[in-house]
Formats: C-alpha cells, structure tokens, sequence
C-alpha cells in the first residue's frame, strides 16, 4: 500500500540559491587516475563500460580556459556556460512532471527527467560562448533513430527531449561489505525531477575527463546527453530549500537508496573529502524519513567526483532503471555499448519519449 505521495510541480527557482558558504567559486577536478577503482576522490566504474573505457584509461588533466592548471581546479567564474534561460515547458508541453510515492519497501519516481529549475537553451546556439567547445566534441549515437551509425554531428547538436524516469530503490537499503561500482550513467534521482550522472565524458575515444573540465555546462551545471538532461558538479546551484545553517537538507537519492545531502556539515562548513569515505559519503545522525536517523549517506561538495563515486548500497539495476509496468522499456537490450532500438517497444503513456539506454556517454 502506498503510505504517501508528493507531486513535483512545475516551479520556477532563481538562479543561485546556494547561500554563501554552499557557493563555491572552484571546483577541484580528478588527478590521473584510473576510473575502474575505489578510491576517495575518484571514481569506481564496473566492467559494463569497459566496452567504451578501455581498462587502462586514466583521467586526463585538462587545459581548458577555465582550468587553472596549477592546481587542477575548475574556475567558476571563468566557465562560458552554455546560454539561455530554459524550462521545462520548453522542451515539453507537459513541463516538468514527477512523482514520488513510498509503500513500506520501496520509493518510486516516475516522471519525464525534465527538472522544475532552469536550464540552458540546447541544442548549444551558434554563436554563444559555450559552441566552439561543443561543436568540436563527440556527440555519440542519436537513440532517437534506432538506427546504427545516426549519430549527431557534435555534441553541439544534442537537445533536450522528455524520457521516461522510473526509478524504484529501497527504502531501508543496507551498506555492503566493500564498494560497489557504477555500472550506468545515471547515479540518482534530485528531488527536482532529473539525475544526477557519473563524472566521466570523452574528448575522444581515448581522452576520457571530469565532465565541467572539458565542456561547459549551463547555468544550473547540467547538460544533456542523447537528449537526457543531466547534472555534474555544482549540480546543487539551483536547488530550492537548501537551508541556512547546519547540516544540508536531502537532496535526492542514490541508486542504492541511500540519501544525497547538500554540501554542509553539522557544523554549517562544507563538508570535504577528507570527511568522507571512497563512496563520497559517511555515517552519522541525519533527518530520514521524518526524524533523526544514524544512517550512511553522500555529500555533494566542490571536491570530485561531487556526488557519488562508488555505492555503499547494492543497487539492483532493473528496479532503479525501471521498475513495474515501465521496466521493460527502460532496461538496456543488446551488450554495452550497442544501444538497443526504442522502437521495439510501444509506450503509449507519455508523449514524445526517448528510451535511454544503460551505458551510452557523455
């Protein structure tokens, strides 16, 4: 039986919520390292995407503009964001849709991945300060087609279309063992209505980086990626209800069920790396469900990966890709790397929608 329910509407939130000590002016990027291990301030990805990350690839540092390449930081204030002012009735005649609903195992979200907060105006404009980045950037495969070899001309050319989110995850998840590795994209669900996804793009089938370091992202830090908006980094600007003193609110949920907090501690200072495990998270008294709970969590912070970098959680991804009637439309057909075709499948039940495959990239 389902216990409650709460509706994200379509609001609009200005731009830069964060309050003062939340607004960080850069963002520490990821040393060379390699993306297949557990490791605090890395990223520990599974062998589904060794298929298009070889296994010896390590980040590259990058030499963008707005890198300072003395230390390895982004520069905010340097970033050419991608332009625009854009919501979800943009891209969508339903807007933002998004539900969320718990029974006494599970919490599911269902909606259209098109968040309640601004976003850039994509397709990337000619012209703007953000295209010659995209322009010359891989744009991978248009799954809207279903055909191989219908890819964009650059990444440049990507918009942002409605796709169907349907997420289960548990609702008292346990911590594993060890860690467990990132074997999607996407690595959870906001509570505004969008993903959060794993920190790794492409310049080239060989130079794989920190997404804000080689691209530029738009004003609330997303971007889309075969049409699925998505953030990185500073991915908390925009967020309603972040608080003004001690310890960040919720902000969403990882994909093994475990909550993901703003960026302050107890203390009201953001929280760093050094405070926080291999998975980017802790333990320690938070508000869950209601009420006061010693339970593991993640942190969003200025530190990579900035979200989430392995899963303390087992996460079952047939459920928190999918899950009741809508799990075969959004599980991944055919090996990594081959996308499967979304018109082998008849979803009738939003307009417009794209079926985004497990392990595509950007």
């Amino acid at each position: 039986m389902i216990k409650n329910i709460s509706i994200g509407l379509m609001i609009s939130f200005t731009l830069g919520n964060a309050i003062a000590q939340d607004a960080p002016t850069t963002l520490l990027s990821a040393g060379t390292i390699s993306p297949y291990q557990a490791q605090r301030n890395g990223l520990y990805m599974a062998a589904d995407f060794l298929a298009v990350v070889p296994a010896n690839t390590r980040f590259k540092l990058s030499t963008q503009p707005w890198m300072d390449t003395s230390n390895n930081t982004v520069v905010i204030s340097k970033m050419p964001f991608v332009s625009g002012t854009k919501y979800a009735k943009d891209y969508a005649k339903e807007g933002s849709v998004f539900a969320v609903t718990v029974d006494d195992k599970y919490r599911y979200f269902v909606g259209n991945g098109l968040p309640n907060t601004a976003m850039g105006d994509f397709p990337v404009q000619p012209g703007t300060p953000a295209y010659k980045y995209y322009s010359v950037a891989p744009g991978g495969h248009d799954f809207r087609t279903g055909f191989p070899g219908s890819d964009y001309s650059s990444a440049a050319a990507i918009g942002i279309s409605p796709y169907v989110l349907n997420i289960q995850l548990p609702k008292y998840p346990k911590v594993s063992a060890k860690p467990n590795p990132i074997a999607a994209l996407p690595i959870g669900v906001t509570l505004t209505g969008t993903v959060w996804h794993a920190e790794i793009a492409n310049a080239s089938n060989v130079a794989w980086y920190p997404p804000a370091s080689i691209l530029p992202v738009d004003q609330c830090w997303g971007h889309p990626y075969a049409q699925q908006y998505h953030l990185h980094g500073y991915s908390w600007k925009c967020f309603p209800n972040q608080g003004t003193e001690g310890h960040s609110p919720l902000f969403g949920y990882a994909l093994d069920g475990f909550g993901i907090y703003g960026p302050r501690g107890d203390d009201s200072k953001m929280v760093t790396n050094d405070q926080l495990d291999e998975c980017h998270g802790h333990t320690h008294p938070v508000m869950w469900d209601g009420k006061m709970q010693n339970i593991y969590h993640y942190h969003l912070n200025r530190e990579f990966p900035y979200a989430v970098g392995c899963f303390r959680g087992e996460v079952n991804y047939d459920q928190a890709l999918g899950s009741a009637d809508l799990r075969a439309h959004n599980k991944p057909h055919g090996t990594p790397g081959k996308p499967h075709n979304p018109h082998d499948h008849k979803n009738h039940m939003m307009p417009n929608i794209i079926i985004i495959p497990r392990v595509p990239f950007q």
